[in-house]
């Protein structure tokens, strides 16, 4: 029987064929492999059989690799009696099949076995040098199209006379090979290079051979592996440890209800190696470990408070009005990633066309993510303990005048500005009591900078150990995780305990059940509460640098001020200023069953119960606040006690029902069929009680509370039902078709034809490559064209906006007030899904022995029935009005991965790089009409929420630049009747030091009908990650960089403001380049106070270049020599370190480029993000 190869095998091949001379070519049969659970099978022997065709045989029915050398089984045929195979599983097969002819077999990864001679396949040779030892055989590649390899070369033969009178002094060397896990690895070929001397390791991995000298060169290779040189010197011993070729194995992807070899796709999935990302990064949560790591993936934390640092993704950018968060699936049902540890996750996809996301229907618009946590692997128990501990502080503080005496000087300048000849604030006795000071009493007279309550570092921890193992009928991975975030404000620390246990039974060889378990309980400060929008961090600028935090005796300050104004707010006192507790628990379960009745045939079935909880209570904590100058309580700690009780819970069913069919026909045809329905219940609710005037404060129930309690809460449901399909077809791995059909029904939805909605998708793929006129390229190894087409849904709205709503009102009738209901939301009844139509097409490329790879993305994106609200008659009345499905926004754009791997020496680099480019526009809105919300604008034709802002001219900063100002007001038409008008009414007259706007519509007068638009919406056009790694010996170092470009945004933040108040910081940018008479290169306009807003009017002056380069993550490891930890009873220790977000490269001048949102895009309400330093310990058991 002829072997078959696909392409996905053939550089491993050309490798192999590389590593060996002449007299080193192997032979080895490849089969197409699928991870499916294994059945019973059996392989018909009627009559003798070769070994060699009954080994390809199992790999069709099982579905899996089966490797072996030509030599290794030539000659060996199986009688019909020998062979008795039903109802056995692959391995017993093996072990029967291969024991009595000297031959083993060993598994590799998920779906690939090597067979190997346990027997030397290399013995002494007479006619050659003393020690040199040759194959028995010399072995030919057989693929299915032949591959030539030179004739082999005989040896050199010498005399024997030589032999006696120059005897070679040579030198023994022994050993052993091992995995990355430590085991031993049978077969592996240890050749002398340049010659044809060697050996093979035995069933342990050990091997012994002579070698000429000193400088020899030994050769490790072994199929599946990467093979490495070890230069022989003084060594007598060489234990060598080989690396997973993971190119050469075949690399199977995660996708919607299944996996898929990556060589097989037409859909655009991006897959990111998370157990690899988490194993050195200081990862609080998931969703912020994403940036730079995937084409296509927008990631923002903007808030980075501990317990809440989740950011937010984008996929593709934002297709909607609306919602654009993408789909998460936590093995196999929709879940927060955030709660999950990341110490947990194995492998993430990202689905982000149709073809791969249309399985997911009606939720999938905005793309989807699928997580795969960490399962129990067959073999001895290995426990590992990995963690670190990390110094933390923020990345970035605005810098604001700290010295009060100029803070008191800038605002009696400001005041000036305003109000000529206007008292100051701060006469100057009292500015002389800081200046004659001079930091002699800085309890009294201080000088404080506010980046030292936030600026402070702190150190955060965690800390995990898993355990993963099983036999041939059960496999678990079990963890247990701690997490300890401190924050760098005390009282917003944030601690997490974690737990996962994953089980897989294989009760009957027919039958596999499981159970995924896992379970968090965090609790958080009651603080933290207090940095949320219009607290804590927006609150440190609405102080001064007068105020001291807290006093050394523990007294919180209040402003010092001399103007007598003490009740500026402190931040420290704050957060301070409440006790209790929040708490949150979260149980997950999932229970699955795999039944495989026949051959071909699956039936899975799983239930799933997710609930979270979540609990509050609070109560005051009055603090007095202190003007220390004064020595006097200037705010007193005063209030009326209570006691607040807030709960949320959460619960989600979901269960599925699948049914699989797959078979690979000997014309080359390939199958795969899954059909399914699932159900999906979800439900959240939330109570909120507060009561007054305990009757005790030390009692912490709402009981002890006498009067004026409150109560209020709600709750929500909603319930799906689906029904979903699959179909790949595939003939001789050359092309690739894949159609999916989802049916969603949702009770978010009227009953009828709006309730249910249909989701197709069509794909194809051309693997190239593996065509005829193809074979001379053997440069180019793997060449892929796929393009894909489909429809995708989003139900992401209110829930039942197709009912109107009432509620109870009191109307007078005859004099006499009644008590009925009244309409207050008019229903849609004919509201329906959102509905993307996305195109794709793709080219994915390997070439070099697959050194360089990659995929080129072209995609467009246009969502259809987005939900906004239309104008309506006013005869509606007070009722609100519903939404309609009436808005298009289209997205287009352009992704680029690649990656270049190779090896010099014992050096391993790996480069690689990802970007992706959006356009977006909104293609229907409300025809003329724009919305226009602070500095955005919303408008057909345009990009989604641009900013529409005045443009400036420029400061004015001389006489000349007056002349201008009273030209416009010259010339300035006149109104209607006859009156000449004034061209700066809107905004103020500009006076020196002020900034001019343009008249952009030339009507000569100055006002909003000036505004354009700048900008391409609220996210960044270009999207890039760079990583590096390196590993030598047992050093790795790698490197993470990621980026924005493209994105403008309006610098809004109480920092930036020229309009400075008394009891307000004062930027030092901005008071460093003010204008002040006699200047004229003033990068800011004059100082004015609050109650002047012409500097303060929405312009692109304003408008900042969000783009950025951050140094994301950079680390070295080191992992300890086997032979030490060998000694110390341990399998592995790897020390590492790293810093995190250390370096950012940007012209942005407020807090973070990367904050984003907030309120009204004001970045100074979010917790900075963090910079950390890393120290860690992994060990492995």
């Amino acid at each position: 029987m002829k072997n078959f190869t696909p392409t996905y095998q053939l550089p491993l091949l050309l490798l192999i064929c590389q590593l060996g001379t002449a007299g080193w070519a192997q032979t080895m049969a490849f089969t197409k492999s699928k991870v499916i659970p294994q059945t019973d099978m059996s392989v018909n022997v009627s009559a003798p059989k070769r070994l060699k065709d009954i080994l390809n045989e199992l790999s069709r029915q099982h579905k899996v690799s089966i490797l072996f050398e030509e030599s290794v089984v030539k000659g060996i045929t199986i009688g019909s009696e020998t062979v008795q195979t039903s109802s056995r599983k692959l391995e017993k097969q093996l072990e029967s099949l291969l024991k009595p002819y000297g031959l083993n077999y060993k598994k590799i990864g998920q779906s690939q076995y090597v067979v190997f001679s346990t027997k030397s396949e290399m013995l002494p040779s007479g006619q050659n040098t003393p020690g040199t030892v040759e194959m028995k055989n010399p072995l030919v590649l057989h693929v299915e199209r032949e591959i030539q390899t030179p004739p082999v070369t005989p040896l050199v033969t010498m005399p024997t006379s030589t032999l006696v009178n120059k005897p070679i002094a040579e030198i023994s060397i022994s050993g052993k090979v091992i995995d990355e896990k430590g085991d031993g690895l049978p077969g592996v070929s240890i050749v002398v290079k340049g010659t044809q001397r060697g050996t093979t390791a035995d069933g342990n991995g050990k091997y012994s051979l002579q070698v000429p000298d000193e400088k020899t060169v030994l050769v490790f290779s072994f199929v599946g592996y990467l093979p490495k040189e070890v230069i022989v010197g003084k060594q007598t011993q060489i234990n060598v440890s080989l690396q997973t070729d993971t190119k050469a194995l075949e690399e199977v992807v995660v996708v919607g209800y299944g996996t898929q070899k990556k060589v097989n796709l037409t859909g655009a999935v991006a897959t990111i190696d998370m157990a690899k990302v988490a194993e050195s990064r200081p990862i609080t949560s998931l969703s912020s470990s994403l940036y730079g790591l995937a084409p296509g993936l927008s990631v923002n934390q903007g808030n980075a408070r501990p317990g809440g640092d989740g950011a937010s993704l984008l996929i593709r950018g934002s297709g909607t009005l609306n919602n654009a968060s993408p789909l998460v699936i936590v093995d196999g049902v929709e879940s927060n990633m955030n709660n999950l540890n990341p110490q947990d996750v194995e492998t993430i996809s990202i689905l982000k066309d149709a073809a791969s996301a249309a399985i997911y229907g009606s939720r999938a618009a905005n793309g989807v993510i699928l997580i795969t946590t960490k399962k129990g692997k067959e073999g001895t128990m290995k426990i590992n303990y990995n963690g670190y501990v990390a110094a933390q502080k923020a990345t970035r503080l605005v810098e604001t005048v700290s010295d009060y005496v100029r803070h008191m000087e800038l605002y009696n300048e400001s005041l000036q500005n305003t109000t000529p000849g206007v008292s100051p604030t701060f006469p100057q006795s009292s500015i002389d009591l800081w200046k004659n000071d001079a930091g002699q009493n800085p309890l009294m007279y201080p000088n404080t900078d506010w980046r030292d309550l936030f600026g402070q570092n702190v150190i955060s921890q965690n800390h995990n150990i898993s355990m993963n193992g099983g036999t041939e009928k059960i496999k678990f991975f079990s963890s247990f995780g701690y997490l300890n975030n401190p924050g760098i404000i005390e009282n917003t620390g944030f601690r997490r305990y974690s737990g996962r246990v994953n089980l897989e039974a294989k009760v009957k060889p027919y039958l596999t059940l499981g159970l995924l378990a896992s379970g968090t309980n965090s609790s958080t400060d009651i603080g933290t509460d207090a940095l949320d929008n219009n607290s804590a961090f927006r609150w440190s600028a609405s102080t001064s640098p007068a105020m001291v935090y807290r006093s050394p005796d523990g007294r919180y300050g209040a402003s010092n001020s001399p103007d007598g104004s003490g009740v500026t707010n402190n931040a420290l006192a704050t957060v301070n200023s409440r006790k209790g507790d929040i708490s949150q628990n979260r149980l997950a379960t999932r229970f699955f069953g795999v039944f495989n009745p026949i051959k071909g045939l699956t039936l899975e079935g799983s239930y799933n119960y997710e609930q979270t909880g979540y609990l509050k209570e609070q109560q005051p904590v009055f603090l007095d606040r202190w003007s220390f100058r004064t020595n006097s309580v200037v705010v007193a700690g005063t209030g009326r006690t209570y006691v607040l009780n807030r709960s949320e819970r959460t619960l989600r069913k979901y269960m599925d029902g699948l049914i699989r069919y797959q078979n690979n026909f000997t014309n080359g045809l390939n199958i795969h069929a899954m059909v399914g329905a699932s159900q999906e219940y979800y439900k959240s609710s939330w109570f909120e009680a507060q009561k007054y005037d305990l009757t005790d404060p030390s009692l912490q129930v709402i009981n002890s509370a006498t009067i004026d309690a409150d109560a209020s809460g709600t709750a929500s449901d909603w319930a799906m039902n689906s029904y979903f399909g699959r179909l790949n077809l595939g003939w001789k791995d050359k092309y690739l078709l894949e159609g999916n059909l989802r049916y969603d029904g949702s009770s978010r939805f009227r009953a009828g034809d709006t309730r249910w909605g249909v989701f197709p998708s069509i794909s194809a793929g051309w693997r190239i490559t593996e065509e005829n006129f193809m074979k001379g390229m053997g440069w180019l190894d793997n060449l892929k064209l796929r393009a894909s087409y489909g429809a995708l849904g989003n139900n992401s709205i209110g829930n039942y906006d197709y009912q109107a709503l009432y509620n109870s009102s009191n109307y007078i009738l005859n004099g006499t007030l009644q008590t009925g209901f009244a309409q207050t939301a008019i229903a849609n009844a004919i509201i329906t899904w959102e509905s993307t139509y996305v195109s794709n097409i793709g080219l994915d490329f390997g070439m070099l022995q697959n050194r360089l790879s990659g995929s080129l993305e072209l995609f467009n994106k246009d969502t259809r029935n987005i939900l906004i609200g239309l104008p309506a008659p006013n005869v509606r009345g007070t009722a609100s009005l519903p939404q309609q499905n009436a808005a298009r926004v289209r997205n287009k754009g352009v992704e680029l991965n690649l990656n270049w791997s190779n090896r010099v020496g014992e050096l391993k680099y790996q480069i690689g790089g990802n970007m992706a480019f959006v356009d977006n526009k909104v293609t229907k809105f409300k025809g003329d009409e724009r919305t226009i919300s602070n500095e955005n604008l919303l408008q057909e034709g345009l990009p989604a929420n641009v900013l529409f802002v005045l443009a400036a001219d420029r400061i004015l900063q001389t006489p000349a630049d007056m002349e201008i100002v009273q030209a416009i007001i010259a010339n300035a038409p006149v109104n209607a009747a006859g009156q000449k008008q004034n061209p700066f009414a809107a905004f103020g007259t500009p006076q020196l030091g002020d900034i001019l706007y343009k008249d952009l519509n030339g009507d000569g007068i100055i006002n909003n009908d000036d505004k354009y638009v700048v900008g391409h919406g609220t996210s960044p056009r270009l999207i890039y990650g760079i990583n590096l790694g390196l590993q030598w010996k047992g050093f790795d170092f790698a490197c993470l960089l990621q980026g924005t470009g493209g994105f403008k945004d309006y610098w809004l933040d109480d920092w930036r403001t020229p309009t400075p108040a008394a009891l307000y910081l004062i930027n030092k940018d901005v008071a460093d380049g003010r204008w002040v008479p006699g200047r004229t290169d003033a990068t800011y306009p004059r100082l004015l106070t609050s109650t002047t807003t012409i500097n303060r009017a929405l312009s692109d002056f304003w408008i900042v270049d969000k783009s950025y380069l951050r140094v994301k993550n950079i680390q070295l490891g080191y992992r300890l020599p086997k032979a030490v930890t060998q000694r110390m009873s341990i399998e592995g220790i790897r020390v590492y370190c790293s810093l995190e977000n250390f370096l950012t490269f940007t012209n942005y001048r407020g807090f973070d480029p990367e904050i984003r949102g907030g309120n009204s895009g004001i970045d100074s309400f979010n917790y900075p993000t963090m910079k950390q330093s890393t120290i860690g310990l992994s060990i492995d058991f």
